[in-house]
């Protein structure tokens, strides 16, 4: 497949999820900063396990946009900015040891799918994604932008969850 040819026809869609996720990281500072004294109550850990992924999961969305809005890029760079992306992202999600709450019994089912669970999956994906781009797949560019909106819907659902949060916490 022709690699502007592959690329062609993304322009809008990046440029709305790379907006959507550049204004929702924006307002998750915001919300931070309302109740900095809520989320310092925190341990160090629970803040590296739930507050910070949701973070890097607008960032994820906000990178995979700012890739595919770069004009011209070659389709073997492109999976290189994924692959390292994908590798980047998977490596994080065990660094955060999120697994390790939901070994030790503090995380219901729901957190573990969109904490551990989805988010796995979309940066496994986002390696697959950027094999296939290499490839030359005509599968690589639909097959991306799955994982650009799972990533932002997964950190949408966590910043909503972190918003409900602090909302329980100041009423207490």
């Amino acid at each position: 497949m022709d690699p502007a040819a592959m690329i062609e026809g993304w322009h809008e869609f990046y440029l709305l999820v790379g907006t959507s996720a550049a204004a929702l990281t924006g307002l998750m500072f915001v919300v931070i900063s309302v109740s900095p004294e809520t989320i310092a109550e925190r341990p160090k850990a629970g803040v590296r396990a739930f507050v910070t992924p949701t973070m890097v999961f607008f960032a994820t969305a906000l990178a995979i946009s700012a890739f595919m809005l770069v004009p011209h890029i070659a389709p073997a760079a492109l999976a290189l900015l994924l692959a390292l992306t994908g590798v980047g992202g998977l490596a994080y999600l065990v660094w955060v040891r999120g697994h390790h709450f939901w070994r030790e019994g503090k995380l219901d089912a729901e957190d573990w799918v969109f904490y551990i669970g989805l988010p796995f999956l979309g940066y496994a994906l986002l390696v697959a994604t950027a094999i296939a781009i290499w490839r030359g797949g005509a599968l690589g560019t639909p097959m991306l932008a799955f994982v650009t909106l799972l990533l932002l819907v997964v950190a949408i659902h966590n910043a909503w969850d972190l918003v409900i949060w602090l909302a329980q916490k100041r009423r207490k």
